[in-house]
């Protein structure tokens, strides 16, 4: 429902905004906003109604006419059916002061990877897909042909922020950033670059889950991060963020990184405090949260929600 009048025509049929819903309604609209299967404009407010007893649907009938409903979605139809423009393939952008993108690609030759290492191998991106991956993990990625160690899977792409820029964002949900020991690096330089935001602008990438104990991908930086010295007062800041295979992956397989230490992960805290009768909510419609923290490999250390 987008305007006044069509709320008010729900209200009067008995639907309500999540807000006035009971327990029941309110774990379901969250369940299929987890799910990505709401499609809405910012202006939508979603409404539900108790369904009559006797007509739900069994949850594991539900569950599984969802999963044959909604096979994997090519980086087309996965950024149609989840409201955002993919930009794999022009890479990430700055949005200047008249509201125009500049783009950062074509990238200079000392940012290509064949310019660090010639023998770097990549997952054809037209082989990764976004698929249903249960009502507790939503939405994830996987590869449709098998994946070598160490080939690159995506890169990072979306909307370029400073952390001025960053702090301003109402929605810091999908941003991923730099860690801490870099981020102060690059401030100290007066190098602008600080978050990348797919929220409205991404690529497939952001539908990559969180894998603390087993992740399949890490996180590496290129250039690969220099602290300055006195051999390099400048020192090497990176530039662009990638995912890349820790080992060798079937095809099908779920995609995962380990968003690390700082990402809330409050399933463990409801695990320890079981005994108590504690239940913990988890982020509304499973999205990333704007603390998480994603490792990278040893001396490219880990990055947040925002590059």
């Amino acid at each position: 429902s987008a305007t006044d009048e069509s709320r008010a025509f729900w209200v009067r049929q008995g639907l309500h905004a999540k807000k006035f819903c009971g327990a029941a309604e309110k774990s379901a609209m969250s369940s299929l906003e987890q799910r990505g299967l709401v499609t809405s404009f910012e202006n939508t407010t979603l409404m539900a109604a108790p369904i009559p007893q006797g007509l739900e649907p069994p949850p594991l009938a539900l569950d599984q006419r969802d999963r044959d409903r909604l096979p994997g979605l090519k980086a087309r139809a996965a950024a149609s059916a989840h409201c955002y423009e993919d930009i794999n393939d022009k890479g990430s952008f700055w949005v200047a002061a008249d509201g125009s993108r500049q783009w950062r690609a074509p990238y200079p030759a000392d940012e290509m990877l064949t310019g660090v290492d010639p023998n770097v191998k990549w997952v054809p991106y037209k082989e990764l897909e976004a698929f249903f991956a249960g009502p507790t993990r939503g939405w994830g990625l996987r590869c449709t042909r098998d994946i070598k160690d160490t080939e690159f899977v995506v890169e990072i792409v979306g909307r370029c922020l400073s952390f001025e820029e960053y702090e301003q964002l109402e929605d810091k949900t999908y941003a991923v950033g730099f860690p801490e020991n870099i981020s102060e690096a690059k401030r100290a330089a007066g190098d602008r670059l600080q978050y990348i935001d797919p929220k409205t602008e991404g690529g497939l990438w952001r539908f990559i889950n969180d894998s603390e104990e087993a992740p399949n991908l890490r996180l590496v930086y290129i250039p690969h991060f220099e602290k300055p010295s006195a051999k390099n007062p400048d020192g090497v800041l990176p530039k662009r963020a990638f995912l890349q295979a820790a080992h060798d992956i079937p095809a099908g397989v779920e995609l995962t990184w380990d968003y690390g230490p700082a990402y809330p992960r409050p399933w463990k805290e409801a695990e320890a405090s079981e005994a108590g009768g504690q239940a913990l909510r988890v982020d509304e419609g499973g999205r990333r949260a704007a603390a998480k923290w994603a490792s990278a490999e040893p001396g490219r250390s880990v990055s947040s929600p925002t590059l």
